[in-house]
């Protein structure tokens, strides 16, 4: 198999809600269940077992990387109960024909090979949308960032006035796809100073394809996760140099993993290095590959040689999966973030679960989370331990699950306030109505018939008295009279 110059792997994570039920329980909201497809899900395939012998060895090496606990957070297991964490869908026809990812700068059209398109959707209310994309046509750096800063890009990042010559600088003339059934294109031009944070069209055309009836959110930024393995002996071999250690203040670098195009944005040469130590994984410098780990993208240098389809296919395959993972434990705790504050600004009159009971779906769902998705080491090899770690510290996961956690225990005590509240209000008023029908009970007991006081009366009123109007006018005067002193005592 003749290996490309470049693979280019872009992931478009996102929350979802369905949008009948924003008011439901967080369980509600994010069931599987309660999603519909569109007509054009005949162009997707959910795959939870391989398609051929070459998929089947890419899974058992996969699986032999990760722990077993990992497993449903990483594969379908064609199931459809509450077992079933992830369900992974595939466009059909990159199968089949030849499908091409066209991306067109203002200097130059890019077009790369489609491998794979896939949409993961997670039962915490997240999914994941990916483009796996070789690169047959060019081997220079440039190309290379230029496919990696406007191929990924999902709305414009800020915006200027179309009067301007670039209103949009940092965006691509054009995304599209071509050999897909259906059109899947866009050119940003339709975007206004209302269209925030909106997804571009064929992101947001896609996901809906499989699940038609959720709203889909962005969750990094304005642009995809980068993922890219990349081969070029001579820059591998300068950056990799044993005397000078090169990659260490090189601009090249930094570029490459930082995903920049034009100018090194870090104009501080200690700050550049600093930068630069920390985002890389040297442990086989020596063998010319040099790992790169930033907030938004995952890459990988390397040379060609004997190696490379090896290094290519883990590279696709183990790095792209612990990649993901790391980027549905952040997604999720957004998205639980999220709902923390709605809970916390929900009215009492609004129609729906009430506070106490989407706390405690979300609690439940919480928990569910921690026990099955988020994980501090997903696999037993010193490499993976250590790759993982860097994506893990990078993303700043501990950091945002202890705040999630403070979060949740203050929405919690919160809610107990407000339900503690309304029972307290609730044993008011049934106290009240006990307590209006003392008199009535005392009147009843005064003026009843079988004492000497009801023997009195009835000899001097006679058959007034013993008629229940009079009796039932004595109750309703002493309830009166209560409810009269009960509220001058309110004002």
């Amino acid at each position: 198999m003749t290996l490309p110059h470049s693979c280019h792997i872009f992931m478009f994570p996102f929350q979802w809600t369905i949008d009948t039920m924003a008011q439901e329980r967080f369980g509600e909201q994010i069931s599987f269940r309660n999603i519909k497809s569109s007509k054009a899900l005949q162009n997707w395939e959910r795959v939870y077992k391989p398609n051929s012998e070459e998929d089947k060895v890419t899974l058992y090496n996969e699986k032999n990387y990760f722990y077993d606990f990992v497993h449903d957070a990483l594969y379908d297991n064609g199931k459809n109960d509450n077992t079933n964490i992830v369900r992974h869908y595939e466009r059909i026809e990159p199968r089949r024909n030849a499908v091409h990812y066209i991306v067109k700068n203002a200097s130059k059209v890019y077009k790369l090979d489609v491998k794979s398109i896939t949409l993961n959707l997670y039962s915490t209310g997240v999914g994941v949308l990916s483009f796996t994309l070789n690169n047959y046509a060019y081997d220079e750096l440039e190309d290379i960032l230029n496919i990696n800063q406007f191929g990924r890009r999902v709305y414009p990042p800020y915006y200027k006035s179309k009067e301007l010559d670039n209103p949009f600088s940092e965006l691509p003339k054009l995304i599209k796809i071509d050999g897909l059934n259906g059109c899947y294109e866009e050119d940003f031009q339709s975007y206004g100073p209302d269209d925030t944070n909106k997804p571009a069209a064929f992101l947001q055309k896609m996901v809906h394809e499989v699940a038609a009836n959720i709203s889909v959110k962005s969750v990094i930024d304005d642009r995809m996760y980068c993922m890219s393995w990349y081969k070029n002996n001579d820059l591998v071999c300068k950056l990799c140099d044993d005397a000078n250690n090169d990659y260490k203040h090189s601009e090249e670098w930094y570029k490459y993993v930082f995903v920049d195009w034009s100018s090194c944005t870090c104009q501080d040469n200690e700050m550049l290095e600093s930068l630069i130590k920390d985002a890389t994984y040297a442990r086989w410098r020596k063998w010319h590959s040099l790992y790169g780990i930033s907030r938004y993208s995952f890459v990988m240098l390397t040379n060609a040689g004997e190696s490379e389809s090896y290094l290519y296919d883990n590279f696709e395959s183990m790095y792209v999966r612990m990649a993901e993972l790391i980027l549905v434990q952040k997604a999720s705790v957004l998205r639980f973030s999220a709902e923390v504050t709605n809970i916390s600004s929900m009215e009492d009159n609004l129609k729906g679960a009430s506070m106490t009971e989407r706390m405690r779906s979300l609690y439940k769902e919480y928990i569910r989370f921690i026990n099955q998705i988020h994980f501090r080491e997903s696999s037993a090899q010193d490499q993976a331990i250590e790759l993982y770690n860097m994506l893990y510290n990078t993303a700043n996961l501990k950091e945002q699950v202890e705040k999630l956690d403070n979060e949740i225990e203050e929405l919690y005590h919160y809610v107990s306030l407000v339900e503690d509240k309304q029972n307290s209000k609730m044993m008011s008023h049934l106290t009240f109505i006990a307590t209006l029908f003392v008199p009535a009970t005392f009147v009843a007991g005064v003026f009843g018939m079988n004492n000497d006081i009801g023997d009195y009366l009835n000899y001097c009123f006679g058959n007034i008295y013993n008629s229940l109007i009079f009796q039932l006018g004595l109750v309703f005067v002493s309830l009166f009279v209560l409810l009269v002193w009960y509220l001058k005592k309110k004002k």
